[in-house]
Formats: structure tokens, sequence, C-alpha cells
């Protein structure tokens, strides 16, 4: 018995050591921090052949692949032509406990560019396959969730939704699959340049001094609960 009254109380300690090292941060001041440090200096372009994520004057080139449909007797391919970001923002949604980066696009020009490859015109190689526009609100939405990486916090993403409508003249009963397939495509390179050890590791270096302002100066585990990140070394 006596025994069993010692290690409960060894238990009791070990778990009010472990709380006493763990830290709340409050999400809408993490969202505002990441307004501060990050969206200043980060940028996202949608084009075949210069797309790019950058943070912190730190680039990585996005490969989005072409979309080749073929709605008549020639095949069409579609593509991201100069697409430019003018606005983002980070916040917290608390119905789906994550943390979301909001990502505007300009609405000038053309969004999707599509070529007939198969006529043997130049000009009808642009005229048979009519281009696509991404009507508002022309938002990517990012979601975010923390994770602990090289000791600090940093945030991995699972989904992307592109926000807003795309509308192509004449295709009809293609737009449903044609939005999919738009989609799959930004999603897939989106999730895969984000989750990089370099984003990672650029989130995670914007993150230290805000832990360091906590007195937090490690972290071994990160989870959020309501309108808190609780932060444990």
């Amino acid at each position: 018995m006596k025994n069993l009254i010692n290690a409960c109380m060894v238990m009791l300690m070990v778990s009010s050591s472990i709380y006493g090292q763990c830290t709340d941060i409050s999400t809408k001041e993490i969202a505002q921090y990441l307004n501060k440090k990050i969206k200043p200096r980060l940028d996202i372009k949608l084009d075949r052949t210069d797309g790019f994520l950058a943070i912190n004057g730190t680039r990585q080139n996005l490969g989005l692949e072409d979309l080749k449909i073929s709605p008549i007797s020639r095949e069409w391919t579609y593509f991201f032509q100069d697409v430019r970001r003018i606005d983002s923002n980070f916040w917290y949604d608390s119905k789906t406990n994550k943390f979301i980066l909001d990502v505007k696009f300009e609405s000038n020009g053309i969004e999707l560019k599509g070529r007939c490859e198969g006529c043997i015109l130049n000009r009808s190689k642009d005229d048979r396959a009519p281009d696509a526009d991404w009507r508002n609100p022309q938002i990517l939405r990012i979601k975010l969730n923390p994770i602990v990486f090289q000791r600090s916090i940093s945030f991995e993403v699972q989904e992307v939704e592109m926000l807003g409508k795309l509308h192509v003249r004449g295709l009809g009963n293609y737009m449903a699959k044609f939005t999919r397939s738009i989609n799959r495509i930004v999603r897939t390179e989106l999730i895969r340049v984000f989750t990089t050890d370099v984003t990672k590791r650029l989130f995670n270096d914007a993150m230290r001094p805000l832990l360091k302002s906590k007195n937090t100066v490690s972290a071994n585990s990160v989870s959020l609960a309501s309108t808190t990140l609780r932060v444990c070394n």
C-alpha cells in the first residue's frame, strides 16, 4: 500500500512538472503575429513556367501541370497564366480548429489559358480552345495545422480550396470535371511546396521570437484547444 501511495505521488509530481512547462498562446494572437511577420513577405504566383511560393525572400518554384481535355475531336490544353497574389490574411477558424491562410488573386487578364495544341495554325491554337475565367472571390484557402519542427512551431498543410467559380465559354457539361481537375492540380502542388522542410523552417524561424516572448525556448508538443495553442517543452 505504501509503495502504491509513493507511486501515485511520483505520478502527480511528474504530471505537475509537465503541466508547468506548457504555455497557452491565444490563437488570435498567433494569427495576428503571422500577419505581422509572414504576410508582408509572402507571395504566390500561379503560372505555367514561372509559378512560385515565396516566404521571407525564399522562393520555391511551383510545378503546376497542364490540364488536357477533349470536349471535341481536338485535345485542349489549359494552364495558369500569370495569376498574381494581391492580398493575403491569416486567421483562426474555431469551427474546423485550424489556422487559415486566405490568398486573394487579381482578376485582370486571363487566369487559365486554353490552347488547341492539335490545331495546325497558330491562330487556331489560341481561338479554338476558349480561355477560362476564375471569378470572384478568387481566393486560395490554405488550411494550416501547427506542428513541432526543429524544437519550435511550424505548420503543415493538408487541404487547399479554390474559392470562386471557374467559367469556360462553351464547355457546358465538362465544367464540373474541369473544375475538379484544376482544383486537384492546385491542391497537389500547394500541399507539396508547403510541406517541404524549407517552408517548415521558414515558419519555424518566424515563430521563434513569439515563443521566446512567452519564455518558451523549445517545443516538444503542440495542441489546439478552442481558442488557445498549448506548447509544451
